[in-house]
């Protein structure tokens, strides 16, 4: 991986971290307001203490490895690392469309 592509994935891991940490904050706010989890995976967790260890533990572990190993994962598993960006950008868009109109 060259300077520059470390550099994108650095701000990818961090965007990543950044969303998921929004995601967790507004997802509780929009439970309390009636509306329910989209994820089903997350669903089930919803309510149980595995859900803040996930969003706010499990996941900025995992992008923390990712940083560590990223001179072992390569160039091909460091592209894949713009499906959770564009997901969760496109989540950030959604709770931006929430917040204008339900509020």
């Amino acid at each position: 991986m060259s300077d520059n592509q470390k550099r994108l994935f650095f701000w990818q891991l961090i965007c990543i971290g950044a969303f998921n940490n929004v995601d967790y904050i507004l997802t509780l706010e929009f439970l309390n307001k009636g509306f329910y989890e989209g994820n089903p995976l997350m669903a089930a967790l919803i309510g149980t203490y595995e859900f803040p260890m996930v969003k706010l533990i499990l996941i900025p572990l995992v992008l923390l490895a990712l940083w560590q190993n990223k001179d072992l994962i390569g160039k091909s598993i460091a592209r894949l690392s713009w499906i959770p960006f564009i997901a969760y950008f496109s989540l950030m868009g959604y709770y931006g469309f929430l917040i204008i109109n339900f509020n």
